[in-house]
């Protein structure tokens, strides 16, 4: 995948957009699998009122939507995937990535306000700092990844070695 955005911050607003669908789509899947009634499907023979009614139908239509939700939520973990490795790092010595750089609090803020698409004081809570701190981590971050490119700070090329 090679995804073309004009800045870090046009990268990573769709990575919250594609975290929030993904979010979205999981709470859809339930609520059809539910209103589709799969789990107590009967298939019990035709009564003698009337025509049969078509009771694959429901399943159809279920496995349809459920195969195009999923075909999106993969795009969305793909996206995400990618994120994480810009701010993580892809290699196993713990080169590259925002972490590397900045540091893994830095890391953190991004990863909890994009991957997972939280509001500021959420990811100040589970970055133990301040939504000041935070915001101004993530523009940091942004920047850095602008100056050195999404796929050099991920695999830590060059100047992206921290």
């Amino acid at each position: 995948m090679t995804p073309r955005f004009g800045s870090a911050r046009d990268l990573f607003e769709a990575v919250r957009e594609a975290s929030r669908d993904a979010s979205e789509i999981r709470s859809r899947l339930s609520r059809l699998e539910s209103a589709c009634g799969l789990r107590a499907q009967r298939y019990d023979a035709p009564s003698s009122r009337g025509a049969a009614p078509d009771a694959m139908r429901a399943v159809d239509i279920y496995v349809d939507q459920e195969e195009r939700l999923r075909r999106r939520q993969d795009e969305d973990y793909e996206l995400i995937g990618l994120a994480s490795s810009v701010i993580y790092g892809t290699s196993e010595d713990g080169r590259g990535g925002i972490q590397a750089l900045l540091g893994p609090r830095q890391a953190d803020a991004m990863w909890w306000r994009f991957c997972a698409a939280r509001p500021w004081p959420s990811v100040a809570d589970m970055v133990g700092a301040s939504e000041s701190w935070c915001k101004g981590a993530v523009r940091v971050a942004l920047d850095t990844v602008d100056s050195y490119g999404w796929r050099a700070v991920a695999e830590g090329v060059g100047v992206a070695e921290g």
